[in-house]
């Protein structure tokens, strides 16, 4: 009799331990949920937390496709001017130092805002991206340095009117192996073909 209430005992705490778990994850997926759908979490504020010294992305498609998620902010999202410096910051740790060179931060961010300002004029949004896929993706090695070639389509409304821009983007490996953008310009379909 003291082997079967023994094992009834042992029976019920698994089966409370098991409650409690699942009680935990319930609570945990529900805060989680309501963070996200309850509006606490922008996506800006989700591409602003990203730690890129810690956490950079690994291939060269996944730096084009954070590059847009940014893009795509500045001109849907009515920002304010520290959100917009903040991005841009984030923006320029995706680019190579050749790139940074060239292109000083202050004057940066007044061709930042003179795009945005002609985007809501024109009443233009971008309403979608697309990355070509990691097998249609170019790379090469040019004096012992690897380079990338990604191309990118944004679909663009403007009024009623959508317009298809596709750019294609040249990625250099740094000293430390992360793929920075070195540049990019405005390409047709074919390219992504």
């Amino acid at each position: 009799m003291k082997k079967k209430s023994t094992i009834i005992t042992v029976i019920v705490m698994l089966l409370v331990g098991a409650a409690i778990v699942a009680a935990y994850f319930i609570v945990s997926a529900r805060k989680n949920k309501e963070n996200y759908e309850g509006g606490n979490r922008t996506e800006v504020d989700i591409l602003l937390e990203k730690d890129l010294d810690k956490s950079y992305p690994l291939t060269s498609r996944e730096v084009v496709k954070f590059y847009s998620r940014i893009l795509k902010c500045y001109y849907n999202k009515k920002l304010t001017q520290e959100q917009l410096e903040d991005l841009l910051d984030q923006m320029r740790k995706l680019f190579d130092e050749e790139f940074l060179a060239e292109n000083p931060r202050d004057s940066h961010l007044m061709e930042l805002q003179e795009e945005i300002s002609d985007f809501a004029a024109r009443k233009c949004q971008i309403t979608s991206y697309q990355v070509e896929q990691n097998g249609n993706i170019v790379t090469w090695t040019d004096e012992g340095k690897e380079y990338a070639r990604v191309i990118a389509s944004y679909t663009e409304k403007e009024d009623r009117h959508y317009l298809k821009v596709y750019e294609e983007f040249i990625l250099r490996k740094d000293s430390g192996g992360k793929w920075k953008i070195l540049g990019w310009y405005l390409t047709d379909a074919d390219a992504m073909k």
